[in-house]
Formats: C-alpha cells, structure tokens, sequence
C-alpha cells in the first residue's frame, strides 16, 4: 500500500467570515453570471468528479466562485423553465398564435446564428455554388418573417366587427374558427415572452452583481447539498497547497498559456567535475570533488528570493512575491499493485502516493520531508518546482515624511517562474519557465461601476447589450433547459456509481484553471507587458546570481554556466509562442519541438 503518513497531507483552510472578497475573487464570481459558457465549465471541473485535484489559487478565492456559479445556474434554470411553461399553456389555448410568433421571430434568432456559424463562412468561400446555397437559406428566413407578418396583419383584419354574414377569410381558414381578441393575447402572449423574461433575467442578474461591488463583505451563496458543502469544504483547502495533478499537457496549469509570446523558458547544464582553481584537498591531499546538494542549493535560492521582499527598504520591496513548491504530476494516477522497484525487485506497491487510500481524494500538500525526497530522486514521475509568483497590483506611492502621494492600483496581472534544479551523472541540470497571466476580461470587471448605476442606467444597459439577443435566448430554451437538467442528473448518477479505487488507472488530474479560463487574450495596455518583461528579467537575474553564488561557494567552475546564463540573459525570447529560437531553450506550446543546441568546442591547433 501507498504509505504517504507524514509525507503528503490534505491542506486544511478557507476564508474567514467577514472579511473582503479580492478583487479577482470579485470579478470571477461576475463571470459566472454573465458569461454562461464559464459558468458552465467552472460547476464541471468541481462538480463532475468529486475526486479531481484542484490547481492551486493565487490572489483569489475559489469557493464564493463555484457558490456563484452554482446560484447562477439556478437561475438560468428558473428562467428557461419559466419560458418554457408560458410557451407551453399559449400552445394549449392557441397553438396558431405560437407559430406565427415563432415565424415572426425566426429571422431575429436564427438568421445571427446562421451568420456568425463557420458553415456560413464555409459555404461562402466554396465556390460560386455554394455561396448561392448561402444565399438562399438567408433568403428563406426573410420569406418566412415576411409570411408571418402579413398572415398576423390578415388575422388582425379578421378579428369579428359585428358582421356575421361575412364570408371566412384566410385568417379563419388558418385558425380553425373566428379570430377573436384571444388569439391575439396569446400572440402577444408568446412574443413578448420571449423577449421579457430573458431580459429580466439579465437585470436580476445586474442587481446581485451589484453585492460584489469593492470591498464587499458579502458572504458566498450557501451550498443547498450535503455534497457541495462538502465539495467547498475539500476546495477552500486544496486550493492553498503546493500539489498539482494535471489531466492535459499542462504541468503549469493557473500560470498562463504557454503559446502566448510571452511565455519564456531555458535550461542551462554545468558538469560538476570541473573544480575551480584552488579546490578543496582532503587528508591525503587528494583533491574534493565538489558536492552540490540539489536541496541546499533550492534553499539558497529561496532565501535570496525572499529577500527581494523582505530584505530591502519598504519602498523597493516587491510586495507581491510568493515564494513556495511546486509538486506537480500526472494526474492519470496507476493503482494497480506492481512492483515498487524497474528491476521488479523488493515489495509489491499498491496505490498512489499522492492519492489518499482511504478517502480517494488527492493530497494536496507536500511536507518537507516528501519534498527532499523527490529534489533527491529527478527522475521520478513526481517533480518538484520551486514557484515564485508575483503580482504586480501596484504600490503606495508616499513622500520622505510618509504622507500619502497616489494610492496603489490593482492592475490583476500575476506572474509564475518555476525552478527545477537536477544533480544528475555529476551534471546539474537548471531549468527555468515563466509565464504570466493578463487580467480578467473587462466585461467581469462590471462590478466596479454597477454600484453607481441607477434602476434605469441599468435598464438602459440590459437593452443595449442583451435586447438584441435576448429572443434567441428565450427560442433556446427549451433545449437549453434540457441540457442543463440532463447535466445535473448526469453528475448524480455518475457520483452515485464510480468509486476511484476500484480502477487500475484513474484520471484525478485537473482540467481547468478558473483564473486562466477567465483572462483576456492579451495585456490590455503595452504598460503591463512591460512590467511583465520587467518582473522576468528580475527574477530571472535573481535566480541566476543565487545559482551562481552556491556553485562557487561548493568550488565549482562556472566558467560554462557564465557562458550559457549570458546567451540566456542577451535572448529576452528564448520561447515566442510555441516557435523556439536562442542557443538554450526548454519548452514549447502543443505540438512545439524541444531543442538544445550547444556551441561547438573550439578545437584545439596543433
């Protein structure tokens, strides 16, 4: 069995009452009101698979996100139900005024959607031929708005005016009988419904936005299950841990996007056989060689990382580094028993060391003895990184006598530089990534100004932004209400049946990094990727100098290691997106090519 006691443990913690939301825990629970699509994906990362490792939070809170996002839901669900029982009784008392509805509207709803999908785009570049095709269809679409139109003018026409000899027209025909003011409310009953209850929905969802204005101290939805509460209760803690078992490609996963130009990465390799000028001399006089201890060497460079927050005058720190571990593996996890040792030697293991045998659920803190043992042993499927994470939310600019000059900013970018430092074959082995992560969208960062609006601002807006739309939300509803209803009874049944441990191999790995989900495609001003560019080149620097100071200090040459850190430091873009350039280099995006070329030795003239 996996015996891990001591090793690796669940993180317990949550927010205190009472406190404020961060910013970007504010902005994030917006999100899963206006944006259904990441509502969505946030309630299936935690809500399919109780047993899914959480990716570690930094700068916000998880658990009033996914409480948001699970009362957003309710409330899309109250609105599609409530569209769907009104369009349900017009059918039963007029079943003709719901189709002439339905056919005023189809060109409103579907006409868009025909526009905007890439079969249009397709047909369109397909020839001559096909771009007739296309024209027809949007061709039809006004036939059948038109026909409505003027069947709706007939019957309007047609309601009785006293006459009772008068022949039935078209209208009767199409009705079945006499068009009377019933046919028209239930009409206007089923247009308007359309229309009225997604916009309502909107404002609603307008007004509860407005409890997470700046500084808000309101308290997350409460969990209507047993299972949620439980749900949140594992997550408020996960989050803070230093473990991430990743389902994708992504080992990084909540630091960015690794195709973005930004992201940067290299490796450098130093022989350790080479000794410095005057080495160490042992009792016989033999030379030492030198010995670099992978773990002091990550404890060094800690400390010289630190620094750079604590170690300096208030007014030159850099108040946002976080310096911690970074446990990270494959979240496709082998149970089965099999041998502990390649040579199929020694016990038999059973489990997985980072999946807790009794709870099934992933461990998501490492202890300090876990985390030597795993420095020690680099070529194990359990990798250990030392993360420093910066956010740069700006700072306090104060005069010499300490008053108050301009306030800090909160600018909601977030750096992350991982370190992995190999003794390997009397080689060491530094690789460095850094990636950063832009703001959230700015359609999240709504509740910042909605506090302000007025009842009719926020009317204005809710027709400005969704009035166009909002048919096409009420025509989807039915079908969007029996998705949602077939998910929710999905996660039960599936809940309901799998147990973990019963598989040989189970994927535990998380899918999704919610404040990744959530950021923009880009930096929104040049200023950010400049600050982006300068906290690289910072920690980079720092880490680079600290690295060299320890390997002097054991003896050993760094002539190389000058030589390759100095091609690093005169190559800002070592990755641009997945295209790799520069003598040192790492890591690509999907689909990217690793490659290491080496300088060739001069050879030496005879």
């Amino acid at each position: 069995m996996a015996d891990s006691e001591g090793y690796f443990a669940h993180m317990r913690g949550g927010r205190a009452d009472g406190e404020p939301l961060q910013h970007a825990t504010r902005y994030l629970c917006a999100g899963t009101y206006l944006d259904d699509s990441f509502g969505q994906k946030v309630i299936a990362e935690f809500g399919e698979d109780d047993s899914r490792a959480v990716v570690p939070s930094f700068g916000f809170d998880l658990v009033p996100v996914i409480s948001h996002a699970l009362r957003a839901r309710r409330m899309r669900v109250v609105r599609d139900l409530a569209i769907v029982l009104v369009l349900l009784l017009a059918l039963v008392l007029q079943w003709q005024a719901v189709l002439m509805a339905l056919m005023l509207w189809s060109p409103v709803v579907f006409l868009p959607l025909f526009l905007q999908t890439p079969a249009r785009y397709l047909l369109s570049a397909s020839g001559p031929l096909w771009r007739s095709v296309s024209w027809v269809v949007e061709i039809v679409f006004w036939v059948i708005a038109a026909f409505g139109l003027i069947l709706f003018v007939f019957l309007i026409m047609a309601i009785p005016g006293g006459d009772p000899y008068r022949e039935p027209g078209f209208a009767e025909t199409f009705t079945g009988g006499a068009v009377t003011g019933k046919f028209v409310f239930v009409w206007a009953l089923a247009f308007f419904t359309l229309a009225i209850i997604p916009l309502g929905y909107r404002y609603l969802a307008f007004l509860t936005l407005r409890t997470l204005h700046p500084g808000s101290r309101a308290p997350a939805p409460q969990a209507v299950s047993e299972r949620v509460r439980a749900t949140l209760e594992r997550v408020a803690g996960a989050q803070r841990g230093n473990i991430t078992l990743y389902s994708h490609q992504n080992p990084f996963l909540g630091s960015g996007d690794f195709a973005k130009p930004w992201a940067r990465a290299w490796s450098i390799i130093v022989e350790l056989d080479r000794v410095a000028e005057n080495p160490g001399q042992g009792p016989n006089g033999e030379r030492v060689q030198p010995i670099v201890d992978p773990v002091a060497l990550h404890r060094h460079v800690r400390e010289r990382l630190v620094e750079m927050r604590d170690g300096v005058p208030a007014h030159e720190r850099i108040p946002g580094l976080m310096v911690d571990w970074h446990v990270v593996a494959e979240g496709e996890c082998m149970q089965g028993p099999r041998p502990a040792d390649p040579s199929g030697a020694g016990p038999e293991f059973r489990g997985h060391p980072l999946i807790d045998d009794r709870t099934s659920l992933p461990y998501s803190l490492a202890g300090d003895r876990a985390i030597e043992a795993i420095i020690n042993h680099p070529q194990a499927d359990i990798r250990c990184y030392q993360r420093v994470t910066v956010g740069t939310q700006g700072q306090t600019v104060r005069t010499r006598t300490g008053q108050v000059l301009a306030p800090a900013e909160y600018q909601d970018l977030a750096l992350s530089a991982f370190l992995y430092l190999a003794v390997e074959g009397r080689m060491l082995y530094a690789q460095f990534v850094m990636n950063a992560l832009p703001p959230i969208r700015r359609p999240f960062r709504i509740v910042d100004v909605l506090p302000s609006y007025t009842t009719g601002m926020i009317v204005r807006r809710v027709l400005r932004e969704h009035g166009p739309r909002s048919v096409t939300d009420g025509l989807l509803s039915p079908a969007r209400l029996v998705r949602t209803l077939y998910g929710m009874a999905k996660e039960g049944l599936t809940l309901g049946g799998r147990a973990p441990a019963a598989f040989v191999a189970y994927d535990y790995g998380a899918r999704l990094s919610v404040r990744e989900e959530a950021a923009e495609p880009t930096f929104r001003t040049f200023m950010q990727t400049l600050d982006a560019d300068k906290y690289t080149n910072l920690i980079e620097r720092r880490i680079n100098e600290a690295v060299l100071d320890y390997l002097q200090r054991c003896r050993v040459d760094v002539t190389a290691y000058r030589e390759q850190a100095a091609v690093v430091m005169n190559n800002p873009f070592i990755m641009n997106g997945g295209s790799i350039s520069g003598s040192q280099i790492a890591v690509g995006g999907a689909g990217a090519r690793i490659t290491q070329q080496q300088q060739p030795r001069p050879r030496p003239r005879s």
